[in-house]
């Protein structure tokens, strides 16, 4: 018999609410398509074709261009 050993006690499993798991799930998922959306537009400026008359990509150049 060992005076010091403690008895093992098993913790019982924590309780979830389902509409909280799922509000958790849907933030999730937003922040997620969030951040893809941010990336995409990230992109896309960064490529210097954005609009449908980019002064970078275009032939007109914008304001002092010359050929």
């Amino acid at each position: 018999m060992c005076f010091f050993k403690r008895p093992q006690m098993v913790m019982p499993e924590p309780k979830v609410d389902p509409e909280v798991e799922k509000a958790q799930a849907e933030a999730k998922a937003k922040a997620e398509a969030e951040k893809k959306k941010a990336e995409m537009f990230q992109t896309k400026v960064q490529g210097g074709k954005v609009g449908r008359r980019s002064l970078i990509s275009g032939e007109s150049g914008g304001i002092g261009f010359y050929k």
